[in-house]
């Protein structure tokens, strides 16, 4: 069953002063007396002049370079003017930081050698890298990520590296004047949460692929007090990147770790292992033809399956796994769907779609049968319609499995695919109803015949869940061989166990929960009662 689609309005949290990976986040008396030291990295700060209520200051230090500029998705399109491309300072309401145009603007070097550039950027986790000329290492418009980022990274040299395409992110919290839902919940869920304690872990794997080839990583995000011995293994959304992206992807800049630890603290999902992965290892050259989706396919569930399910306590069961890719690893979902079936229930094609026949269809249909299926796909409004996702949607929808279809503003880049992993993951994934702990106690435990009992039952979601914090529906009361159905009220039930006509000895008290559409049923002998 579907979670149901929240609307785009939600409160996010303006943080004065915090630590955000790259850079920080300064009110206005901080920068103030900020102003003589020099921060490496994107330092955020609130600023009443700027056009989003934030500027950016980005410093990069290396005295030996001869040119630096700042690069980055940070570009603007605007929902009314379709492909027109402005620049940071010419934000308004309805403009939104865009790929598929490079930014770049040239830094200013000081004499003690550090670079520097502010802009107004708007709320979110925001794209962005530099270019460095540095004849003392070699390097002519090298492409870097941040050198004071503290994100993690694979050691060795990524896909990414080697082609010269590496990027970071910058997160901008939301300022009141920006008047757009869609940037205030951008905030909530792409900034790193403020409690570190809440914050998951990522760490990157060494493994050898289906190929035999090694020296290639695994991305895995663990959720916030993850226990390798907890009984309920741990759901796992296996994600891939697009062409010429990596295993960093959706780590940076898809802000998948930030948004989950934001989703997961506020009980709209269930604690989930997120397992990342670079497919380029046909071959070695830098384009399509490493990127065999075929091979990536199949090293995905027999290499990388097996793997993480020995490493971690995650599921092994279709209904606890995801598979989502973005632009080519959303298309390579056809190849993962065509080629098995049954080993996963939810899938995402963020801005690249599965590619199938109507044999194809119908072939999934046979081997899934009656089990649960869902489909999501969605694209950028930059990118263009949403008709051939619609297309797929129903195919899948004819023959019985749920799908659904949508668009957020946005290009064919990261930020995109971090806010269709957020719609995918918050309203869709792991959407079966959540297990309920049932009490049910009854006083006094022992009466003389012809007395009653009362029973006291508590029903209460086994886990914290914020979308609906109270169980509904029924509790079925058994004893002494009458059946009582008593509707729950605030998750509670107050029920009368007559004695009159038992003769004396210990009876079980059997309890019954029907379950609503959020919570699954359940039932099982609470207590044994003496009558005297």
């Amino acid at each position: 069953m579907l979670k149901e689609r929240r609307r785009l309005s939600r409160a996010a949290s303006l943080l004065a002063f915090m630590s955000l990976g790259t850079g920080a986040v300064l009110s206005a008396p901080a920068a103030v007396a900020a102003e003589s030291a020099i921060v490496e990295g994107a330092t955020v700060t609130a600023d009443s002049n700027s056009p989003t209520g934030y500027t950016v200051k980005f410093v990069y230090r290396n005295a030996n370079a001869t040119q630096v500029r700042l690069a980055g998705d940070l570009t603007l399109l605007d929902l009314n003017t379709g492909n027109t491309r402005y620049q940071p300072e010419q934000w308004q309401t309805g403009r939104y930081h865009s790929g598929g145009t490079e930014f770049l603007r040239d830094m200013t070097k000081d004499s003690n050698g550090y670079w520097s550039v502010s802009l107004p950027l708007h709320a979110g986790g925001i794209s962005y890298w530099y270019r460095v000329w540095d004849p003392t290492q070699g390097w002519t418009n090298k492409r870097i990520w941040d050198p004071a980022s503290t994100k993690p990274r694979p050691a060795g040299d990524s896909f990414r590296v080697r082609n010269n395409d590496v990027l970071d992110a910058v997160y901008v919290p939301y300022a009141e004047k920006q008047n757009d839902p869609v940037l205030k919940e951008r905030a909530e869920y792409e900034l790193p949460i403020a409690n570190r304690a809440k914050r998951g872990t990522v760490t990157y794997i060494p493994y050898t692929t289906i190929l035999g080839d090694s020296g290639h990583y695994l991305g895995v995000y663990l959720p916030a007090g993850y226990n390798p011995k907890r009984p309920k293994p741990y759901k796992v959304a296996y994600l891939s990147h697009g062409i010429f992206g990596d295993e960093t992807d959706f780590m940076v800049p898809a802000n998948v770790p930030n948004i989950l630890d934001n989703m997961t603290a506020k009980g709209e999902i269930e604690p989930t292992v997120v397992v990342t992965m670079g497919n380029h290892f046909t071959g070695t050259s830098l384009g399509f033809a490493s990127y065999n989706q075929t091979n990536a396919a199949n090293n995905l569930v027999q290499t990388i399956l097996p793997l993480i399910e020995q490493r971690y306590n995650v599921a092994t069961t279709r209904e606890g796994r995801a598979y989502a890719g973005f632009s080519y690893g959303g298309m390579m979902g056809a190849h993962v769907i065509r080629g098995y079936p049954t080993t996963f229930a939810y899938y995402g094609h963020f801005s690249g779609n599965p590619a199938l026949t109507t044999q194809d269809y119908d072939n999934v249909a046979a081997a899934i049968g009656n089990d649960d299926l869902f489909v999501f796909l969605g694209n950028g409004i930059f990118e263009g319609n949403l008709n051939n996702q619609d297309a797929i949607a129903n195919n899948f929808r004819a023959r019985g499995y749920d799908a659904a279809t949508t668009q957020v503003p946005g290009a064919h880049d990261g930020m995109t695919a971090s806010q269709l992993f957020t719609i995918f993951a918050r309203d869709y994934l792991w959407a079966g109803k959540a297990e309920v702990v049932v009490k049910a106690k009854a006083a006094p435990a022992s009466v003389v015949g012809g007395d009653t009992f009362t029973l006291n039952v508590d029903v209460r979601a086994q886990s914290e869940q914020k979308k609906a914090p109270e169980a509904t529906g029924e509790v079925t009361v058994t004893f002494g061989g009458a059946t009582q159905v008593v509707a729950l009220t605030g998750g509670s039930a107050v029920v009368t166990l007559p004695t009159t006509g038992l003769s004396a000895g210990v009876y079980p008290v059997h309890v019954g929960y029907s379950g609503d559409r959020n919570y699954a049923p359940s039932a099982a002998v609470h207590q044994h009662l003496t009558v005297r």
